[in-house]
């Protein structure tokens, strides 16, 4: 589908890669793909290895605070938190941006309750197990890439360095397991997809996000979708793809995936790698008409998700295992 594919992200992993799309289910998947001793080349400069200690900063000024009684105001009244400050009734008109921002701090789960425990698949340097732990969650995390697991552990966080399947994680211990952005890094995703079942008690709750392989963004940028992200991204799922995996698995998802609008930001780095720059540090600035470009096509994906949900850039999907 997309030949000749090259590290144009962190530009540290040599050689070239095809994105072939699978004719039984749709999804995307890298050919030659990485092995597992030498996909550590790729992550030898990752965002994940800057450290999270100091991010939990109160909010300075009174505005930030008010917003902030605004969100736990209403993420206490959609998924069941205790969050305080909290304002005495959540905001009537909130915009879908800010709403999405809200859902995301939470990882879109609701809280069982004191004591509950969540497990972090992949959590980098462990800025969201940071946010969940501040609210209410006994947090705990596995992520295979050294560096980021040192940052996490220093930061003081429950995580151990490694690969799910060959971790000693108990079985039925959890209330929740999250990955954010993970899967799609996975050799093995429904071996990982099967261990994380084991460790859900019943009726527990998985979270994915992932990029969605069926994208607006991918149609209009082919080999220059952000998110192809080569070497990184092993395999890219569609919504059908993503659903089939977690019942293969057992798991019930829900009916549909969450409405994720938003592709201003996957748009400008798209233009970016089209325009042969950095679309990590966004250097060179783009120019005038390439912001304007962005933008307009940003809004036409968003556009067409609101009619079109498959279409969205970002797939965020919620199943509970199934007995």
């Amino acid at each position: 589908m997309h030949c000749g594919l090259r590290d144009r992200l962190f530009r540290c992993a040599p050689g070239s890669w095809d994105m072939q799309r699978c004719d039984g289910c749709g999804s995307g998947y890298l050919d030659p793909r990485p092995n597992a001793a030498t996909i550590g080349l790729a992550y030898s400069s990752y965002y994940t290895h800057t450290s999270v200690i100091g991010a939990e900063q109160p909010p300075k000024s009174a505005w930030r605070r008010h917003r902030i009684a605004q969100r736990n105001a209403c993420l206490n009244s959609t998924y069941g938190y205790e969050l305080s400050p909290a304002s005495p009734r959540p905001p009537c008109c909130v915009s879908t941006d800010r709403r999405q921002r809200w859902d995301k701090q939470v990882g879109y789960l609701r809280f069982p309750g004191r004591g509950a425990r969540l497990l972090d698949v992949g959590c980098g340097n462990g800025r969201f197990l940071m946010q969940m732990r501040a609210a209410g969650w006994e947090v705990s995390g596995v992520e295979p890439d050294p560096a980021s697991a040192a940052q996490a552990v220093a930061a003081g966080l429950d995580v151990q360095a490694g690969s799910l399947e060959t971790l000693a994680v108990p079985d039925g211990r959890f209330d929740a397991v999250s990955l954010h952005h993970v899967l799609e890094h996975l050799h093995r995703p429904l071996e990982t997809l099967r261990r994380c079942r084991a460790a859900l008690k019943t009726d527990g709750t998985i979270v994915i996000a992932t990029p969605n392989f069926a994208a607006f963004g991918h149609r209009v940028f082919g080999p220059d979708w952000f998110p192809l992200s080569p070497p990184t991204h092993l395999v890219l799922f569609t919504p059908d793809s993503l659903r089939r995996a977690l019942e293969n698995t057992g798991f019930e998802p829900e009916p549909s995936c969450r409405l994720r609008l938003g592709a201003a930001e996957v748009f400008r780095q798209s233009v970016q790698i089209r325009r042969r720059g950095d679309p990590m540090r966004m250097q060179p600035p783009l120019s005038f008409a390439d912001k304007l470009c962005a933008a307009w096509l940003a809004r036409q994906a968003d556009r067409a998700t609101r009619e079109q949900p498959s279409l969205a850039e970002e797939l965020v999907l919620l199943a509970r295992r199934r007995d």
